[in-house]
């Protein structure tokens, strides 16, 4: 045998081998993914920590750092995470086909009326795998706001008035923006809310508060109540027309056998963590009647606000998931608004 044929011989062997190595790799992390304890992702503000950290033995949490232009959620239900904690917003990036029924019967008959309006807007190839555990409204937060509370009261157009010019802090997400200028009923509403803005970014819009930067920021509650207490310039407002509503909700992976830890859901839908989590602002999405019995743990001063009047709450309202056309409307309508 010549020496070429020998070498060409030996490194078919070769990669042979460095085939079956890599093969037997992948087999064995696959087998350790399985073989894992369950696994819950979110981003670190998405949960409160008292119903995060009551997770079930075996289940584990890790968290989800979100980075600017990308979405984290998608890679993690590839990788085969099994459950995911999210708002909302991120519900239209995710392809149905990634997900599975969220198969808990009992926990979704229990959902209020707001809640089932969501999940209906969400489409039949979403609302069977998507369940909402916990909602807040988006409300006013303001420093020293007492010369616009009565008009705050009224609805969302107090962000148009001449004084809050360059002191407002807008949510980052334009379609939300868009909505509460749709609100307000004035010709070139949303041009009118954009100029108004000193910054978009809901993320530090309390930080930018206590710096004295801006006087009003649209936040969700939950972000809210904990800092009433502690700083008494801060005031807060769910006008009387009505809020959209920020959702957490909880998927499941299309690869995971785990089945949703439903006793888990359960005990922050009961007391006593019912009523610890009120008092941060996180609404479980229960009927009003189950709700009243645990706002003992709010203050006084606070209650309408975490559980507002029938009324009012029938005003609120959920943004539905957009399909790529509508993304692409928005996206045109947002750059046709800029002052």
């Amino acid at each position: 045998m010549s020496g070429a044929m020998l070498e060409q011989r030996q490194l078919g062997r070769r990669e042979l081998l460095k085939l079956g190595l890599m093969a037997g790799l992948m087999g064995l992390a696959s087998c350790g993914r399985a073989s894992a304890a369950p696994l819950l992702r979110a981003t670190p503000e998405t949960l409160p920590k008292k119903w995060r950290r009551s997770l079930p033995v075996p289940w584990s949490y890790q968290p989800i750092e979100v980075d600017a232009g990308s979405n984290p959620f998608i890679a993690a239900l590839e990788q085969g995470n099994d459950l995911l904690a999210l708002g909302d917003g991120w519900l239209t990036s995710l392809p149905a086909k990634t997900l599975q029924r969220i198969e808990a019967p009992g926990l979704q008959d229990r959902l209020d009326g707001q809640a089932r309006a969501f999940e209906a807007s969400l489409g039949p190839a979403l609302q069977s795998r998507v369940l909402p555990v916990g909602v807040s409204p988006w409300v006013l937060l303001f420093r020293q706001g007492d010369p616009w509370a009565l008009q705050a009261r009224s609805g969302w157009q107090v962000l148009l008035d001449p004084a809050l010019k360059g002191r407002v802090v807008l949510p980052q997400s334009p379609r939300l923006v868009m909505s509460l200028a749709e609100r307000m009923q004035v010709a070139d509403g949303l041009r009118q809310l954009r100029a108004q803005a000193y910054t978009f970014d809901d993320r530090q819009g309390l930080n930018w508060l206590i710096q004295g930067k801006a006087r009003v920021a649209v936040l969700p509650l939950q972000r809210c109540l904990p800092s009433l207490r502690r700083d008494p310039r801060l005031s807060v407002v769910l006008p009387n027309s009505g809020a959209p509503l920020n959702w957490t909700v909880l998927v499941r992976s299309a690869l995971t056998r785990e089945p949703l830890p439903q006793q888990w859901v359960e005990q922050s839908w009961q007391e006593p963590l019912l009523g610890q989590l009120l008092a941060g602002g996180w609404i479980p999405p229960l009927p009003r009647a189950e709700l009243r019995l645990a706002l003992r743990a709010i203050p006084k001063a606070y209650r309408s606000i975490v559980l507002p009047s029938k009324e009012v709450w029938s005003r609120c309202w959920s943004l539905p998931v957009l399909t790529a056309v509508q993304q692409m409307e928005l996206d045109q309508r947002w750059s046709q608004s800029t002052p």
